[in-house]
């Protein structure tokens, strides 16, 4: 070969050898033993076949090629060395060796590196087998999930991040009653209006590191409310969302999954309705068993006969209380436990608490004890009854188990600044200590305490009785209230139960006060008797009770309290008699034949003032067996003016128709409400307020009366604004549920006149009646107005 050719093709790092027409070697390059399978046979002479196996058989190809049949023949990828590493693979290409004048019957056979090509083919084979096999996962990947999306009960919707929705699934489609078509590029406040009131508002991505936290995925607590379906539904839902947070901003938005609750809200109100209906029918028969005993207490008894009735009733009282944790704990699972916000005097509530179980102390010789500091809040905002509910639970307790010594109640409260959590802005931190020195707890039983149906041990509950509810309650409603509840003890020694509530407090200089509760008198909010007003006995009072027993009772009681009355049976009984006698109030039964009370009191407010033989409409004092807090919602919202739950006790009756009756005969003293709204001189406080009624309350503590009125003034302005809203609106059951509220604010405090325009607004709302409501609401402005004003002198001078 000439010189020319063998440099081209060694600048193309190809190598050559030639072979004649019997297959030898005549001539080859220098590197060319670097791709011979065996490379110490490549020599002149040589069979190429056995440098080459891969040539063998090929015999046929090369006569052809010499033959001019074909022009060449060649083998790519042939493997030299199978090393990983450093793996070698050429190819081979067969021609005619074509010399300068002629063509010789020799053949050159040309051989080149391949290796980096085939490890190049190699990649791309195998990259384009995972490609498809990944393909293939990310499509089996979307059918899993899509499968999973679809077959969720749960309705799911997908969003960007601006909140239109992307994908929906099919519970989400028959929940709603849209196609996905119909959905997709809606925002998802058409379906859900109140969702940015949730957590994870829409579009606040900017905030979240997405690069460096994508893995994390806040989720947001449930929250209940309502969707709307295309025909227009509301349905009652819980939902929960998600942000997705992806690196790429295509695959970022929210996920929202709603459950339809229209069937465990049902559930919950068969629930309700049955403790309701429980509660009534177990509540009505002890009722019947403590009011009998209590009456045969007052009466002529021997010592043995006495012993006998104190029995049956402290048992009923024990029975009553059981029922009671039970329906406690039942709203506090369901969550239908509302609290109050109300104000109230701390040092009262703790006085009342002690004051009920100082009896029980006496008896077993203990000594009780309120530490008192002048740091204490006079006034707190909160819900006075759960706070004494929590109190006396835990007294109750520390006095069953302490044999001797004493029992010991303090408190302290932390400023904001002195705590490191705060339930409610502007909330303080009160924390109260219950301190015996009982029988203790062992260690190791004392996280059994604050559970449900739980007791320290078996022996507790034969020696002592009790459910095992009533800490368990305290522990939820602590925490309803905004603090916590838990103890130290040692065993022998006894135990300190501390819990705290957070709410808004105001502070005044108080002397330092120890109180022995079986030794000192009675707070004054607690009548230990009661003596009725001279003109008690000119109050015409209806009885309406369809149980005999419970008629007798009741009966009894007021001519105990120097009251008489008259008995329906029925609600349709009642209404006949007030056509006919002027009655004044009515204690109304809620269950009865014929005619219940709750439809017999919304019959009272339809009536015109002038179908009642008193020319006005009689006060209505609910006493019923139902005793959860939405039947005396239901009482108060059927127009009821005030409500006691049974088995009545004596001292409740008393102190209710005392306050009830001073607001009547104040009616009295007054032609008719027009005239009075009329002709009353406004700028006299004194005429608008009861002070007797306000310094009853207030115990004769100014400060505090200032403050109430202020309180009432505050919270009296807005629901006027409601009030005319609702008017211009003809919203008449609005306007009704406002005037009752400021029916009762007005009744509490002692304004009595204000009571009476209210009242006569209230009756107007109940017909549907606008004529001279809106004199009425001027003389209400009015006289908050004035109330304001002196609130301004006052503060002032």
């Amino acid at each position: 070969m000439n010189s020319s050719l063998i440099n081209l093709l060694s600048i193309c790092h190809i190598e050559y050898l030639i072979i004649d027409g019997n297959f030898k070697i005549l001539e080859k390059s220098l590197g060319l033993n670097h791709f011979a399978d065996i490379p110490d046979e490549v020599k002149q002479g040589e069979d190429i076949r056995i440098v080459f196996p891969e040539l063998e058989g090929l015999e046929d190809v090369f006569n052809a090629i010499r033959q001019g049949e074909q022009d060449y023949f060649e083998l790519k990828g042939i493997m030299r060395s199978q090393d990983i590493v450093s793996p070698l693979y050429i190819d081979i290409r067969i021609t005619n060796n074509i010399q300068e004048d002629h063509f010789s019957n020799s053949l050159i056979i040309l051989v080149e590196d391949a290796t980096e090509r085939m490890v190049l083919e190699q990649s791309l084979f195998q990259g384009a087998n995972e490609a498809n096999l990944l393909l293939r996962n990310l499509k089996a990947s979307k059918q899993y999930i899509d499968q999973i999306v679809t077959s969720i009960a749960d309705a799911l919707l997908v969003t960007t991040l601006s909140g239109n929705i992307k994908k929906v699934n099919i519970a989400a489609q028959v929940l709603l009653e849209y196609d996905e078509v119909e959905l997709v590029g809606q925002s998802i406040t058409k379906v859900i209006r109140e969702v940015n009131n949730s957590p994870l508002i829409t579009g606040d991505i900017e905030s979240i590191n997405i690069l460096h936290n994508f893995y994390i995925n806040p989720l947001v607590k449930e929250v209940e409310t309502i969707c709307y379906t295309k025909s227009g539904k509301t349905i009652p839902i819980a939902f929960s969302s998600s942000i997705v947070k992806t690196e790429i901003e295509h695959f970022q938005g929210y996920v929202y999954i709603l459950r339809d609750m229209t069937e465990r809200k049902q559930a919950e109100l068969a629930k309700q309705e049955f403790l309701a209906m429980i509660s009534h029918e177990v509540r009505t028969p002890i009722s019947s068993v403590i009011g009998m005993a209590s009456l045969l207490l007052d009466s002529e008894l021997t010592d043995e006969q006495k012993n006998f009735i104190e029995i049956i009733y402290t048992s009923g009282d024990s029975l009553l209380k059981i029922i009671n944790d039970f329906l406690d704990f039942s709203k506090i699972q369901s969550g239908n436990l509302e609290l109050e916000e109300e104000p109230f005097a701390l040092r009262n509530c703790i006085n009342e608490a002690l004051y009920l179980l100082a009896p029980e102390a006496k008896e077993k010789g203990l000594k009780l004890t309120f530490l008192d500091t002048p740091k204490l809040p006079t006034t707190i905002v909160g819900d006075v009854t759960r706070l004494r509910q929590v109190l006396i639970n835990l007294l109750s307790n520390a006095i069953k188990f302490t044999e001797t010594g004493s029992i010991e109640v303090s408190v302290v409260i932390c400023k904001n600044s002195d705590i490191n959590h705060s339930y409610i802005a502007n909330t303080d931190e009160i924390k109260f200590s219950v301190k015996d020195t009982g029988i203790g707890i062992p260690c190791d039983r004392l996280e059994r305490l604050f559970k449900a149906f739980s007791q320290v041990n078996s022996s507790i509950t034969r020696q002592y009785g009790g459910t095992g509810l009533g800490l368990a309650i305290c522990k939820q409603l602590c925490e309803l209230m905004g603090g916590r509840i838990w103890v130290e003890s040692e065993l022998g020694a006894g135990s300190t139960f501390y819990f705290t509530i957070a709410a808004s407090v105001i502070l005044e200089e108080l002397e330092v006060r120890s109180q022995e509760l079986f030794l000192s008198s009675p707070p004054k909010s607690v009548p230990m008797s009661f003596s009725p007003s001279p003109d008690s006995h000119k109050l015409r009072i209806l009885l309406t009770e369809d149980n005999l027993v419970n008629q007798k009772i009741a009966l009894k009681q007021l001519k105990s309290l120097g009251y008489s009355a008259d008995v329906a049976g029925n609600g349709k009984e009642a209404l006949q008699l007030l056509e006919k006698i002027p009655y004044d109030l009515i204690l109304m039964d809620c269950q009865m034949p014929v005619l219940d009370g709750l439809e017999t009191t919304k019959e009272i407010h339809r009536w015109q003032e002038s179908s009642f033989a008193s020319g006005r409409r009689p006060v209505v004092i609910a006493m019923t067996a139902n005793a959860m807090k939405e039947d005396k919602q239901m009482c108060l919202d059927a127009g009821m003016d005030d409500y006691l739950s049974k088995p009545v006790m004596k001292e409740n009756l008393a102190a209710t128709l005392e306050h009830w009756a001073s607001v009547i005969f104040k009616v009295k003293e007054i032609d008719a409400v027009e005239q009075t709204v009329s002709t009353t001189n406004v700028g006299s406080v004194d005429l608008l307020i009861d002070w007797e009624r306000l310094h009853q309350l207030s115990e004769n503590n100014p400060e505090f009366e200032l403050e109430l009125l202020q309180l009432f003034v505050e919270d009296i302005q807005p629901r006027l604004e409601i009030i005319k809203i609702a008017l211009a609106t003809d919203n008449f059951e609005q306007l009704a549920r406002e005037i009752h509220q400021i029916k009762g604010a007005s009744a509490n405090v002692g304004a009595t006149i204000m009571y009476l325009a209210t009242e006569k607004l209230e009756q107007l709302a109940y017909n549907q009646k606008c004529r001279g409501t809106t004199n009425i609401i001027s003389e209400l402005e009015e006289f908050v107005k004035h109330i304001q004003e002196f609130l301004i002198r006052t503060s002032s001078s």
